[in-house]
């Protein structure tokens, strides 16, 4: 049996008032694998996620498909669709994302249960086990703190760990390393790419940093309003003749 893909995008299209953002974007988004989305800004690679999430803005019109699970969501706001069409979202603003006034615990209790801001004891082994992977040592402190007492990266962290809590089986991590140093940022995207790998899901990241992308299974570019490459990441670059890749090929000769 051949193995479907989670999402599928077929001749997307995106365009508001004034212009086409892009056209005829095509790719689909297996089990396992993350697919690193590139681009000169204003292009157009935070609506794509947004149009995948069901967070388009009203003056952004669509056309093309989108089938999240085989299962046509298209023009489908959020908030419309059933649980299996919802995508997790890691948002770039971390401290923006997180509820100021609830402990890190209480959300992730949310995102583990959906009703409950309290753990049970299973629910709170489950927690903690996940906040040991993502890199924390000490793992009940930070269920007590706000996300005002955490760091940029551990506020991260605690979004791809609510991410992670719940049922959706595809992650879109858009530009989730913006504001963080080097260091971090690395840690960061490691640990989204680790996390799609080993719970066989699927990952949807829109960068600007071209390690990050060259570490992922699939690139996909976009400029001049199209697609201009799509696959295995170094080979992709180098069979497109587009200016924009050509000179992602000439910034990978310097790392």
């Amino acid at each position: 049996m051949t193995e479907l893909p989670l999402l599928t995008v077929n001749q997307l299209s995106l365009q508001d008032h004034k212009r086409t953002l892009f056209s005829d974007i095509n790719f689909d988004l297996y089990a396992g694998e993350v697919i690193a989305v590139m681009g000169p800004s204003g292009i157009g690679k935070s609506m794509l996620s947004k149009a995948v999430a069901g967070f388009l803005p009203e003056d952004i019109s669509s056309d093309g498909s989108i089938l999240l699970n085989g299962i046509e969501v298209s023009g489908l706001e959020m908030l419309r669709r059933e649980s299996e069409q919802r995508p997790a979202v890691i948002f770039q603003d971390a401290l923006k994302a997180l509820n100021p006034l609830a402990t890190v615990g209480q959300q992730l209790a949310l995102a583990r249960t959906k009703t409950k801001t309290r753990l049970d004891s299973k629910s709170r082994s489950e927690v903690t086990s996940l906040l040991s992977q993502l890199g924390f040592s000490e793992p009940e402190s930070i269920l007590k703190l706000n996300p005002s007492q955490l760091s940029g990266g551990q506020r991260q962290r605690i979004c791809i760990a609510i991410a992670l809590l719940g049922d959706a089986n595809v992650l879109i991590a858009d530009e989730p390393t913006s504001a963080l140093d080097p260091i971090t940022e690395q840690e960061i995207l490691s640990i989204f790419r680790e996390s799609i790998h080993s719970r066989m899901i699927g990952g949807l990241l829109i960068t600007h940093d071209l390690p990050a992308a060259m570490a992922c299974d699939k690139i996909l570019v976009i400029a001049d309003n199209q697609m201009v490459a799509y696959g295995s990441p170094v080979e992709a670059i180098k069979q497109s003749d587009h200016p924009f890749c050509q000179q992602m090929l000439e910034l990978l000769g310097e790392f």
